[in-house]
């Protein structure tokens, strides 16, 4: 008896199924079903799982493979993750307030947009950790030049009003910086508020003057009257007032890089 050669659309089903089956095995069903019946799945290898959108609130998964796992917008609050291997994990605006990630690796994680409000990183590892726009990064984490390199990568980015949040928290930490004041400044030249501009690109000339720094003296009072001219030159007419950035940041802009605190 001669068999019918299968239809195309059942080979490609049982294609689909057999990489289903792969991707679950990655997944350890097993020990994910665990964790979502008991909550709790102490060194579990949950390596490559996909969680998105799920409650795992106060979960217990100290110690786990959480290596490449998607856990974006998931809620961890409270859980326990000390300890736990979240390496190339992406967890994009997850709610991670209260969590234990203590000891915890997050090398090349992804916590853009994540909720960190008071996370425990002690000792935890963040090398190439993606932190951009996370809320409530503890003090542990954000060290002063962190944050500065944050705010320098998105006024890169021109995300101009996340780049002037980040220079606002270095500045009520440490409010006599005047480097920071002058990028500030520019940050909010960028986002149209002129007078804040203004202030800052002053208050960094006063501080600048007060320690002695000439160059940077001269570098923020020529960006306060830099930005005064071209004020007027707008208030003149639209074809003589079009503000050139290139030409009102070349000079700014390499200073405020070579910063470091």
């Amino acid at each position: 008896m001669r068999l019918k050669p299968l239809h195309p659309i059942s080979v490609f089903v049982m294609v689909v199924a057999v990489n289903g089956m792969g991707a679950a095995q990655a997944e350890n069903l097993e020990q994910t079903q665990q964790l979502l019946s008991t909550r709790e799945c102490q060194n579990c290898d949950l390596s490559d799982v996909s969680l998105v959108y799920n409650d795992l609130s106060r979960v217990n998964l100290q110690g786990a493979d959480l290596q490449n796992a998607n856990l974006s917008h998931v809620d961890l609050s409270g859980a326990n993750l000390s300890g736990a291997d979240l390496r190339g994990a992406t967890l994009f605006n997850a709610d991670l307030s209260d969590a234990d990630l203590s000891n915890a690796n997050l090398d090349r994680a992804d916590l853009r947009q994540a909720y960190l409000v008071d996370a425990d990183f002690e000792e935890a590892s963040l090398t190439h950790t993606l932190l951009q726009g996370a809320i409530g990064l503890p003090d542990t984490v954000a060290s002063l030049q962190f944050l500065y390199d944050m705010g320098l990568a998105e006024a890169d980015r021109g995300n101009f009003e996340e780049a002037y949040r980040y220079y606002t928290r270095i500045l009520e930490l440490r409010p006599d910086e005047p480097t920071v004041y002058l990028a500030r400044s520019l940050a909010r030249y960028h986002v149209a508020d002129v007078g804040g501009a203004i202030a800052d690109a002053n208050q960094a000339e006063a501080l600048f003057t007060a320690s002695g720094d000439v160059e940077g003296q001269l570098m923020a009072a020529g960006l306060s009257q830099r930005i005064i001219d071209q004020q007027e030159a707008i208030a003149e007419g639209p074809s003589a007032g079009k503000p050139n950035f290139i030409n009102l940041l070349e000079s700014i802009v390499p200073f405020v890089f070579q910063f470091a605190f």
